[in-house]
């Protein structure tokens, strides 16, 4: 069965997900999200997490329609959960890997809060200049209204709705973060009967910080799953 990995904000799909899927060593689906990587960037596309889950959506439908595992990581778990509620024939199974699913307050110099006119005008080589070198290249090759766009989605009226979808979703879900990641609904996910594994050593980027400790809680939830 062909898995489907989803990448993070500023990401692409390779970066993000081709090792771990060499690693666990089945056939994969791994596409860059709309406004990332080599995919389309319309400009009239809102990138609101319902949008990006029915592009997500139109995708598996164009590459066959079953019902698909998920391993989403940060943007892309957010769009996952959204997914397992707009389109619930085509998930089978989330694994979820630090998922954004906390809205945080929003501060005046947030990537969520850059004008897009200012864009071509110098903004996004000052977006481009706060990331460290590495997240830069990946950034890099993001449509400019697409990243803005997709930052503020983490942060409006459809985000605010992600963490309780999560608790409602009827698929078996196992919710994978670093050593340091405390959600605000966390209590919630455990009396929903969502199980957390939490990996020491890894931080935001677990696929790249503890890849064997992630494969083996993948392979758990392979296995039967949470709930």
């Amino acid at each position: 069965e062909e898995v489907l990995y989803l990448h993070g904000l500023g990401c692409h799909g390779a970066a993000s997900w081709a090792g771990f899927a060499v690693l666990r060593g089945r056939p994969a689906l791994i596409p860059d999200l709309p406004g990332h990587g080599r995919s389309d960037r319309p400009i009239d596309f809102d990138y609101t997490l319902p949008a990006m889950a029915d592009a997500v959506a139109a995708l598996l439908w164009e590459t066959g329609g079953p019902p698909r595992e998920i391993v989403a990581h940060s943007l892309g778990g957010s769009i996952a959960i959204h997914l397992s509620e707009r389109h619930p024939e085509l998930v089978r199974r989330l694994v979820l890997v630090e998922p954004a699913i906390d809205v945080p307050e929003v501060r005046a110099d947030d990537i969520a809060m850059a004008p897009e006119e200012e864009l071509e005008q110098g903004g996004w080589d000052r977006l481009l200049a706060r990331e460290i070198a590495g997240r830069r290249s990946e950034i890099r090759l993001c449509d400019p209204r697409g990243f803005v766009r997709c930052a503020r989605s983490l942060v409006d009226h459809a985000a605010r709705r992600t963490s309780m979808l999560l608790t409602e979703a009827a698929v078996p879900i196992e919710l994978v973060v670093g050593e340091h990641r405390r959600y605000a609904d966390q209590a919630a996910y455990e009396s929903a009967g969502i199980r957390t594994t939490r990996l020491d050593g890894a931080g935001h980027f677990v696929m790249h910080d503890a890849p064997e400790a992630l494969l083996a809680t993948v392979g758990r939830a392979g296995r039967g799953g949470a709930r």
